[in-house]
């Protein structure tokens, strides 16, 4: 379990941090209009890990039937949210949509890009 904490916290300093350096990308490079829906978009992405990584920490003191269900369960909750931020966020013209689709893709990058790493290491 110890090893589990580790990583969810390397991996929320790895997705906060690459949300602040693509956002001082952004507004050094003046695309100033996509900077709240990156923020948004990652906002959302580290809420979703913070729901995925409680289930899973749940999940392990469960039976194994009881706990695909909690994360079946947890699976659905959490497209719900994302579906609800999505349309919330369409409503509003000044927040680029686009953008905070990217940002929700931030996880997926994150592990990409440490899973290259570790295999760069390993050579």
């Amino acid at each position: 379990m110890e090893e589990f904490v580790r990583y969810v916290k390397a991996t929320l300093c790895k997705l906060i941090g690459f949300t602040c350096f693509v956002a001082a990308i952004l507004a050094v490079s003046g695309e100033t209009q996509y900077i709240t829906g990156w923020c948004i978009g990652n906002g959302i992405n580290i809420a979703y890990f913070l729901m995925l990584t409680s289930r899973s920490a749940r999940a392990v003191q469960l039976p194994p039937a009881r706990a695909v269900a909690l994360i079946r369960g947890g699976a659905v909750l959490r497209l719900v949210m994302i579906a609800l931020v999505l349309i919330v966020v369409a409503q509003f013209p000044s927040i680029h949509f686009g953008a905070a689709v990217a940002g929700l893709f931030t996880y997926r990058v994150t592990i990409f890009a440490d899973m290259l790493i570790r295999h760069v290491r390993q050579r």
